[in-house]
């Protein structure tokens, strides 16, 4: 017999307790447990046997008390979305799924600070006895330095792990180095790599030899940005390295934050150029470049840099020309570009606070 043509089910029979289990996720003990709390009652108890029957329509809520319960939802509030689902009031129920919802996702938020936080504790452990170093920069530097990376953070919270089993923690913050006579500032989401310098306002702190390293997360960057923005760009900054924490005193107040946990790439590698290579004047190469394509082609030829787009046969390099718009936007006035062959990252480098490079892409490869 066809479906369409099948007896409608009897809505008025009754369901046994095992039945509703089955049609519903929940076991019996569950039901049971639901009855006496109130929350779904059966339609009829035998008040002999104690045997519960429930009423055809009451799967539909079993259901949604099973979904519910999966996600936390306290009893009070299933109630609630039971109640005003039998009244076929599904707006207000739905209201009331998604406050739920919102303050799942504001403890999941709470909840990753603090595991970062307390990896940043369990670290302390590992870095007992390591001295923190302190450094003073002027505001203006460091405000300069850090802006000059801010684009090649990768996006995202600090989670840890990813789909390809990598721990990709370190790459959502800022690598912040001191180094000799500087402060380092370096950032990569894998594809563009940032490094921006702010010199050190006094003797070195850290031999270049054996810099002290700590990766902070892009909020306190911007905050310390801005704290930096709103005193003198003369004023000086003091810089607090230490096991698991990092602090700055802008004008006498301390901004401070755990730091991101995790190995950051090696990034001198990566920045190394061929010293044979020559600098390329790149002047007004941001404004030619069509951010709306795929991929660009690099020609240089007589000295200065020529886009191809569409014709890459002949290209020195290919690049994602809305990465390489970023990465002149904060190298200065007067950009160069230093080409180490088609394969090697493109270098950016300016009168900013910082240089970059890019990975070089494959023509019409998909942009990350």
């Amino acid at each position: 017999m066809p479906a369409d043509l099948e007896p409608a089910a009897d809505d008025d029979r009754l369901l046994t307790i095992g039945e509703v289990a089955r049609r519903s996720g929940l076991t019996a003990s569950a039901l049971r447990f639901y009855d006496r709390e109130g929350v779904l009652v059966p339609a009829d108890v035998d008040a002999l046997t104690g045997y519960r029957r429930y009423a055809v329509a009451q799967v539909r809520a079993a259901r949604l008390l099973a979904s519910l319960r999966r996600v936390g939802m306290p009893l009070a509030e299933v109630a609630l979305v039971l109640d005003e689902d039998a009244r076929g009031a599904s707006g207000a129920a739905a209201d009331v799924v998604t406050a739920h919802e919102q303050r799942l996702v504001d403890g999941l938020a709470d909840a990753r600070n603090e595991i970062v936080r307390t990896l940043a504790l369990l670290a302390e452990r590992d870095l007992a006895g390591v001295q923190a170093c302190r450094v003073a920069v002027r505001a203006g530097h460091l405000a300069a330095a850090l802006a000059s990376v801010r684009f090649a953070v990768a996006p995202g919270e600090p989670v840890a792990g990813a789909p390809d089993g990598v721990d990709l923690r370190v790459l959502t913050g800022i690598l912040l180095e001191v180094c000799g006579g500087e402060v380092r500032c370096v950032a990569t989401d894998r594809y563009r790599l940032a490094v921006g310098w702010a010199p050190v306002a006094g003797p070195p702190a850290a031999s270049p030899d054996e810099p002290v390293a700590a990766v902070v997360p892009v909020g306190w960057a911007e905050r310390v940005t801005k704290a930096c923005a709103a005193v003198g760009a003369d004023s000086e900054v003091e810089l607090e390295l230490r096991p698991g924490r990092v602090g700055a005193l802008v004008d006498g107040a301390l901004v401070a934050t755990p730091v991101v946990p995790g190995s950051f790439p090696d990034y001198r590698s990566i920045v190394a150029t061929d010293p044979g290579r020559v600098a390329v004047a790149a002047d007004g190469l941001q404004a030619r470049l069509p951010v709306e394509a795929r991929t660009v082609g690099l020609v240089v030829r007589d000295g200065s840099v020529h886009v191809s787009v569409g014709d890459d046969a002949g290209a020195d390099v290919l690049v994602d020309p809305e990465f390489l718009h970023e990465a002149l936007a904060v190298a200065g006035p007067r950009p160069t570009l230093v080409l180490d062959g088609a394969h090697r990252p493109l270098a950016i480098r300016g009168d900013g606070a910082g240089f970059s490079v890019l990975m070089p892409v494959a023509k019409d490869g998909p942009r990350p």
